[in-house]
């Protein structure tokens, strides 16, 4: 009975665990760029029951010790482009991520794209946050004159201020999945081994942004099997509960 007890338990830790992500998921279904978040179930190690206190004869009679909710992971599968006609408004039709400057002069990645041009010709994020470009020729964001009026974006990411080029937007990858981290504000940080590099199979699209890949219907239906799940778990603690009762009201007899 303890050892219903204790798998009972580990099920609904581990069923809450899960639920918190698709959680989360839902609620940033709208947001723009958002990698929604997985987790997986591993079997924790079995027991054997062939011992003396136990009516077993068979070496082959085991039984589990629970189950636990893995490491959190994103997926990095392309959300849908929407169109928004704002020409500082970037897409990535493909692999990689937008590299961008933080206040504080540090590099995070990011694939949302939903950018804007600050008063002094930057092209930034919601949190103030500059956009990687690579110029060139002695242009520079404080000469380049980037406007709303004069932006222009190609899909090779070659940035034109009046017809004029003046620099580029490299996209960044990984060789390896799951190298990039969650910071927070649709940021992410690379791993201290992550090997990043160009990415150069991939189109810029301008004037779209990349939604959400939060699937609504596969979340709900997420949901009601962890919802059954942590239902029948408790049912186990239910079950040793009632036999405990019986084994106190026998000894009282």
């Amino acid at each position: 009975m303890y050892n219903i007890l204790h798998n009972s338990k580990s099920g609904m830790s581990a069923s809450q665990s899960k639920m918190d992500i698709i959680s989360n998921n839902i609620v940033n279904a709208n947001s723009t760029g958002y990698k929604r978040l997985e987790m997986d179930f591993q079997e924790l190690i079995t027991e054997t029951l062939y011992k003396d206190s136990y009516p077993t004869n068979s070496l082959k009679s085991l039984t589990g010790t629970g189950v636990r909710a893995s490491n959190e992971f994103r997926n990095f599968e392309q959300g849908s482009l929407r169109n928004t006609d704002i020409k500082s408004n970037l897409a990535i039709d493909g692999e990689g991520f937008f590299r961008i400057i933080r206040n504080d002069g540090s590099y995070a990645y990011t694939r949302n794209g939903e950018f804007n041009i600050d008063s002094l010709g930057k092209l930034v994020d919601d949190s103030g946050n500059i956009l990687e470009v690579n110029f060139e020729n002695g242009y520079s964001y404080d000469n380049s004159n980037l406007t709303k009026e004069s932006l222009s974006i190609n899909n090779q990411g070659e940035v034109f201020s009046n017809n004029i080029k003046v620099g580029n937007i490299n996209l960044y990858t990984s060789t390896g999945e799951n190298d990039f981290i969650s910071i927070g504000g649709s940021l992410y940080s690379p791993k201290d081994i992550t090997n990043i590099r160009k990415s150069n199979n991939t189109n810029i699209l301008q004037g779209y942004i990349e939604m959400s890949n939060v699937n609504m219907q596969k979340e709900m239906t997420d949901m009601i099997i962890i919802q059954r799940a942590f239902q029948f778990n408790s049912k186990g603690i239910q079950a040793a509960d009632d036999m405990w009762s019986m084994v106190n009201n026998l000894q009282s007899r």
